[in-house]
């Protein structure tokens, strides 16, 4: 993204007394929060740059809030990050809604597609 801030000099947070995990209970510091736009993945080949392991990539970017200011950050990670961050979502639609479930067959109607179009084996 062109004219995008450093994305060491954004800050953000949130805290509970139960940790992030509490429901409504929550604060947030979101002054300089992402208001995520675009997300774009990608493998990272074990043989080119990710030091003989499989890896995976993922750019999030968007608006940083309050300004007009952009960010696009690069987050590489292993099959633990991509479970953490995909039982984390599930995890977080089952307490906003009440209904994981629902969440889940929603993911697997779109493991479907992606098999269909040929991009998930």
């Amino acid at each position: 993204m062109s004219g995008s801030t450093d994305p060491r000099r954004i800050r953000g947070g949130m805290a509970g007394p139960g940790g992030p995990h509490d429901v409504s209970g929550v604060v947030l510091d979101a002054r300089n929060a992402v208001m995520l736009e675009t997300v774009d993945v990608s493998t990272i080949d074990p043989d080119h740059g990710a030091r003989g392991q499989h890896a995976l990539a993922m750019v999030l970017g968007g608006r940083i809030n309050q300004t007009k200011e952009r960010v696009s950050v690069l987050f590489v990670f292993g099959t633990d990050g991509a479970a953490s961050i995909v039982t984390e979502l599930i995890a977080l639609y089952g307490r906003a809604t009440g209904n994981a479930a629902e969440f889940i067959a929603d993911v697997m109607e779109r493991m479907d597609k992606l098999t269909n179009e040929g991009n998930l084996s």
